[in-house]
């Protein structure tokens, strides 16, 4: 997982074997998500354990020094569960993937809450537009699910030969709602246009051997988190597998290098699972 840093030139343009601004400790084998609002940060911490006391989310302050508590924690998940991506709403609400469903919890939620809603369906990669409409990664489904806001099943999906999806695991929105989806099966960042559902082709591709997204055996090397930015269009990717973050031009097409890559021993990134932008 990526930690948020400021919006200093120099965290927006790290490159290389560079220190994080920030660092919060691994609270519980994770973490897994990250999310952001305009108060706080908030992660999933991975097992999690239905009698309490192994908090699956916990938020902190924007500003929270490294190894700060955390202002709120949400424990009581089913056991063995493992809380996975999360977002967040424009009311601040917390939706929360788990291997089997996406639980809906109120920003101030503690302790063994319970949720207000919950979706059936995995939630590793998900993303939620300005509308509150939320986009989910289906990896068994091939498709990218859209859930109209207090809905439980999708109105909508992208999926089909010609979308090119076979096991998406995350999704990422741009500032003009073109959906971006990293596949770990084909290693390729599909971009679909905003507003594109159904069996539609994508309108830009990122894949080959050059993205450094692709090694041999896949199962030994895989990208999972991703993220664009609103401001510059850049696209930001977590690779586990290498221990970096690969970052891609706003117009990156076919098979093209990154731009910037962050890795090394400096940068304290142990198979990162996840990323978000602070913007």
């Amino acid at each position: 997982m990526a930690a948020p840093g400021g919006p200093s030139p120099k965290t927006r343009t790290a490159n290389g074997n560079v220190a994080p601004s920030v660092s919060i400790g691994d609270h519980n084998g994770g973490p897994r998500g990250i999310a952001l609002d305009s108060k706080r940060f908030v992660v999933t911490d991975g097992p999690t354990g239905e009698g309490g006391g192994h908090p699956g989310v916990e938020t902190f302050a924007l500003d929270a020094p490294s190894g700060s508590a955390p202002l709120t924690a949400i424990e009581c998940f089913p056991r063995f569960g493992v809380t996975n991506g999360i977002v967040v709403d424009s009311a601040r609400d917390l939706y929360v993937g788990t291997a089997s469903a996406i639980e809906i919890f109120k920003p101030n939620a503690q302790n063994c809450a319970k949720p207000i809603s919950v979706i059936s369906e995995s939630g590793a990669g998900m993303a939620i537009d300005r509308n509150n409409v939320l986009y989910v990664a289906n990896e068994t489904g091939a498709t990218v699910d859209l859930f109209a806001p207090g809905a439980a099943t999708p109105g909508a999906q992208i999926g089909g030969v010609k979308t090119g999806l076979v096991e998406p695991v995350s999704v990422a929105l741009d500032a003009a709602l073109n959906v971006y989806v990293f596949d770990l099966a084909t290693q390729t960042i599909s971009e679909f246009a905003a507003g594109a559902t159904g069996n539609v082709a994508p309108i830009r591709l990122i894949s080959g051997s050059n993205t450094r997204l692709s090694t041999v055996p896949p199962s030994a090397s895989f990208a999972e988190g991703i993220a664009v930015s609103r401001r510059s269009g850049q696209i930001f990717v977590a690779n586990p597998s290498t221990n970096s973050i690969l970052v891609f031009a706003a117009n990156a097409n076919g098979n093209i290098a990154p731009i910037q890559t962050i890795a090394g021993s400096a940068t304290g990134l142990n198979a990162p699972l996840n990323l978000t932008l602070e913007e």
